[in-house]
C-alpha cells in the first residue's frame, strides 16, 4: 500500500521534531536533526517504521538536496570573513577533501551496487 506525501512527510517531520524534543530535554550535545534521523534509522530498523511509509518523500528529499545547499554556500563565498581567510592552503585543503568525499561516495555506491546485483 502507497501512502500519499502527506503522510510521509508527517511521519519524518514529527521525527524531526522528537529529535529536537530530546536534545532540548536531556541536553545531548548533538544536533536535533542527527538524533531525530538516528531515532528514525532505529525504528526503521526494528521495524517500528515501514520503509513504505516513507519512502516516497525520501526518494523526492534525495533527489533535491543538492538545492538546499546552494543558499549556504553562496553566502559562504561572499562574506568578508570567508574572503580574509581563503588563502592558497585553505582552498587545497576544500578542493582535496571535496574530491575524497566524492570519490568515497561513488565507491560506496558502486560496492552497494555490486552487491545488490549479486543478490538478485
Amino acid at each position: 500500500m502507497r501512502f500519499s506525501w502527506l503522510p510521509q512527510l508527517l511521519c519524518i517531520s514529527g521525527f524531526l521534531l522528537l529529535g529536537y524534543g530530546i536534545v532540548f530535554i536531556f541536553q545531548v550535545p548533538l544536533p536535533g536533526s542527527v538524533v531525530g534521523m538516528i531515532l528514525l534509522f532505529v525504528s526503521l530498523l526494528a521495524g517500528i517504521v515501514k520503509i513504505e511509509w516513507i519512502e516516497q518523500i525520501s526518494s523526492f528529499q534525495m533527489r533535491h538536496l543538492t538545492m538546499l545547499f546552494i543558499p549556504f554556500i553562496v553566502s559562504v563565498f561572499i562574506s568578508s570573513k570567508f574572503q580574509e581567510i581563503l588563502q592558497w592552503n585553505v582552498l587545497i585543503i576544500l578542493i582535496v577533501s571535496s574530491i575524497c568525499c566524492l570519490l568515497g561516495s561513488a565507491f560506496a555506491v558502486e560496492w552497494y551496487e555490486k552487491i545488490k546485483r549479486k543478490e538478485q
